[in-house]
C-alpha cells in the first residue's frame, strides 16, 4: 500500500534556539478535509529517533532531525533539531521560531482502518461526517508545510524573508521551461526566470487548503503593488 499524507493546523509547542530544536504538534484527531481521523493512540510505538524532516514531503529539502516522537492527550508530538548545515534549512528553522511555519504533514503507512461506530459517533458527534478512522499506523516521515489556514503570510514570509540563497534555489526548482525554439539548430531555451512573488505563489498554491484562490488572488497583488 501506498503511503498516505495528512496536513495538520500544529502547534509549535516549544522552540530551543541554542539548540536550534522544536516540539511541535505534528498531528491530532480531527476528522480533516478527506473526512478521514488519524487517531494518535494508533501510532506504532517505535524508535523514531533520527528520523529525517523534511520540507513539504520534499525529500531533496531535508530541514531536520527527530529526537522523538510519541502520542498522548489526542494529539502526537515530536521533537526535532534543525541543522544548521544549509542555509534552506537555517531559513525554515528562523521562519518556525517566528510562528510563520507552524503546520506539519505526516507520512504513514495504515495498518488498521474502519468506519466510525455509533458509540465513537455518540461520544464525538462530529465523527458522523468522518467515513474512515485510521486505527493503527506507521509514521514513514514528517514534514514542515506553510500554515493551510493562511497562505498569504507564508507566501508574503517567504517571498521577503528568507535569504537570497535559498529564493534562487526555489527559483531554480519551480522556474518553469521557455518555449521551444522554433529553429531547431538554436541552442536549449533557458528556463525563466521567476520573481519572489512567484515562488512564493507557487509554493502557497502547494499547501493551500480548497477555495483560497481569492486570498492567494489578492495576496500577489498586493506583493506586486497593484492594490493596498
Amino acid at each position: 500500500m501506498n503511503p498516505l499524507r495528512k496536513a495538520f493546523d500544529g502547534e509549535v509547542v516549544e522552540v530551543q534556539p541554542g539548540s536550534r530544536q522544536i516540539v511541535a504538534c505534528i498531528s491530532t484527531a480531527a476528522v480533516d478535509r478527506d473526512g478521514e481521523v488519524v487517531l494518535p493512540a494508533g501510532l506504532e510505538k517505535k524508535n523514531y529517533a533520527g528520523m529525517t524532516v523534511f520540507y513539504n514531503h520534499d525529500t531533496t529539502l531535508p530541514v531536520g532531525v527527530a529526537q522523538w516522537v510519541k502520542a498522548g492527550g489526542g494529539r502526537v508530538l515530536a521533537k526535532y533539531r534543525c541543522t544548521d548545515k544549509t542555509q534552506f534549512a537555517r531559513d525554515m528553522f528562523a521562519l518556525a521560531q517566528d510562528g510563520v511555519l507552524n503546520s506539519y504533514s505526516v507520512g504513514f503507512a495504515p495498518r488498521e482502518h474502519s468506519p466510525p461506530t455509533p458509540a465513537e459517533i455518540a461520544r464525538r458527534p462530529e465523527l458522523a461526517g468522518a467515513h474512515r478512522i485510521y486505527r493503527r499506523w506507521e509514521l514513514l516521515e514528517f514534514s514542515l508545510v506553510g500554515i493551510p489556514a493562511n497562505p498569504e503570510a507564508t507566501m508574503l514570509a517567504i517571498a521577503k524573508k528568507v535569504s537570497p540563497q535559498t529564493l534562487a534555489m526555489l527559483r531554480k526548482r519551480l522556474s518553469p521551461a521557455a518555449p521551444a525554439a522554433v529553429d531547431s539548430a538554436a541552442s536549449p531555451a533557458e528556463p525563466r526566470k521567476l520573481s519572489a512573488g512567484e515562488i512564493a505563489g507557487v509554493i502557497a498554491r502547494r499547501i493551500k487548503p480548497p477555495d483560497m484562490d481569492a486570498l492567494l488572488e489578492l495576496a500577489l497583488a498586493r506583493h506586486a503593488g497593484r492594490v493596498r
